[in-house]
Formats: C-alpha cells, structure tokens, sequence
C-alpha cells in the first residue's frame, strides 16, 4: 500500500501524486509497487527491502544525495491469548532533501498517529523536524509499553502467589521477552540516534534542538526502564520458580505425613487379622479396644509430626 500526504492549508491531506515536500507511506509493499518506487525515484532497492526486514537493526545509511534512518518501533498485538509486545523495523528515506518516504513491514499505531493528525505542528516539508518527531513519538511509545508491561508482570505476580499453575510463568517469560526486544532495539535506536547527531544532514534550529533534546532524554529513560524491569522480571521469575518448587515440597511432606499416618491403623489392623494367638482375641468387645488401639497410635504418631513442625 502506498499513500502520498502533504500539507496545505495546515491540514495533512491526501493527495494522488508525488510532489515536493510530500511524504510517501508504504506499508507491506508488493513486488510491483517496490519496482515502481525504485523506478520513479532512482534508489538502492536495499532501502526498501532492508525495511521490510523484521531483524533489520537502526542504523544511518547515505547514498549521494539520499539517506535512510532505520529505526524500530514496539508493536502491541492483540488476539484470543492476550497482548503480545514486539519491535519492528521502519525506515525514514529523504530523498535530495525534497521527498520524505517512510517504509513498513505493517501498520501501526505510530504512524496512524501522524496520519490521523495527533503530532502538533506535523509538515513533511520540515523533513529534519518531522523525522525528530518520528523519533520522539517512538520514544513515547516504547515508554507507554514498558509501563504497560509492567502492570502485566504486577498482575500475574499476583495470580502465581494464589496458584502453581505454569501458565503464569509462560506469560513472565514472555513480558521478559518482550522486554530484551525492547532493550536491543532502544539501545539500536540510541546508536543510530547519535550518529544522525553528529552526520549533520539537516540544520539544526531552536525548535529541532528542543526536539532532539526530548528524544535524548526519552530514549535514556527508556533504556533505563527497559532494563531495570527486565532485572525485575528475571528475578521474579526467579523467585516465582523457587516458590512452585517449594510449594510442591510442602505439599508433598504433607501427604508423606498423610500416608503414615493411615498406615499405623492399617498395621494395627494388619496385625490382628493373623490367624495366631493374639490379645483380647476372645474379649467381647476386641474389635472397640483394635479400634481404639488405632486411633490412638495415630493420634500420637499426628502428636509427634506436629511437635517436629513436620506437618
């Protein structure tokens, strides 16, 4: 899918054909509309294909006149077993500073953003400033996510302490997943950050400067939540492992308990379904005293396994 937008009358509009200033969205090309970008416009196809790559990493590539920033973005997917978190590549192609392109393997929220008008004072005109609030909107998006796993991983800490169940520790191991991605990509992005920082492509004002200053800022907090909740996690599940197997433990020396217990009546009675000469056997009342005999080695053998705190 290909869309070309630009701004007139301070409105991002849709229009139908390539013009200076515009931005260009493609989203899951085709091999036909891929031929035709690199047709009209005369770029390396790996501008486009690298794009579409999902463990392509950020990096600034330039070619002449032209220059690709690779960036990854997080991704919530949401279906019949919950949300799943992940990071996909998305390329920003400027072309002879006049034509904005941007590439993607999918659709996506960050996009929609700009599409939808949600980013203030949003012109791909001003490509070095709309490429900064590319950055910045992925900066605040990953930040979003990272708070969202979180919250996951709060409530699935309270939902493993009431069971032993491994669902609960799938789902950590997945948030914990989600997470690496999220580290690798930001640190990814931070790199391919710095770089841009200093190649110089576009010139720098007050107003780019503010929003390079915000990118830096949130991508550092980014990294920094990213890992201080992927030690958390890693911990927890720790913790939530040691917990299942000391539960299991516990769980198991109660019903050893259990079944000694039972076996001292069993062997009593055992004992007094011999055909030999035994006590109180031609008493009137032998099966009450067996009985009480039981009942009696258990209640001591319970005595003694409550003394030693064994149940």
């Amino acid at each position: 899918m290909i869309e070309i937008f630009k701004k007139k009358d301070s409105i991002l509009k849709k229009i139908d054909a390539y013009e200076d200033n515009s931005w260009v969205n493609i989203v899951h090309p085709s091999e036909e509309e891929i031929n035709s970008i690199i047709e009209k416009f005369d770029i390396p196809r790996d501008f486009l294909t690298d794009s579409l790559d999902i463990d392509e990493v950020a990096r600034l590539e330039i070619d002449d006149d032209n220059f690709i920033l690779m960036t990854r973005i997080p991704v919530l997917d949401i279906d019949d077993e919950g949300s799943h978190y992940q990071t996909i590549p998305l390329g920003i192609i400027v072309l002879n500073n006049k034509l904005m392109i941007t590439v993607c393997s999918r659709e996506n929220d960050l996009i929609s953003d700009f599409i939808q008008q949600r980013i203030k004072n949003f012109d791909p005109a001003e490509r070095g400033k709309s490429i900064l609030q590319i950055f910045n909107r992925t900066n605040q998006y990953y930040i979003r996510y990272l708070k969202q796993l979180r919250h996951k991983a709060g409530e699935i800490e309270e939902d493993i302490q009431r069971s032993m169940k491994n669902e609960e520790l799938v789902k950590i191991f997945k948030l914990d997943k989600s997470l690496i991605q999220f580290e690798a990509s930001l640190k990814s992005n931070n790199r391919m950050i710095q770089k841009l920082q200093r190649s110089k492509l576009f010139k720098m004002d007050e107003s780019k400067e503010d929003i390079l200053e915000d990118v830096m800022i949130d991508i550092k907090q980014a990294i920094e939540m990213a890992e201080i909740y992927s030690v958390i996690m890693k911990e927890m599940m720790s913790f939530f492992t040691s917990l299942i197997s000391n539960n299991l433990n516990v769980v198991m020396k109660f019903l050893t308990a259990v079944t000694i217990i039972i076996a001292i009546p069993t062997l009593v009675a055992s004992i007094y379904g011999m055909n030999v000469s035994l006590p109180f056997q031609n008493a009137p009342h032998a099966f009450i005293i067996t009985l009480v005999i039981s009942a009696v080695a258990a209640l001591m053998g319970i005595i003694l396994f409550i003394y030693r705190k064994w149940i």
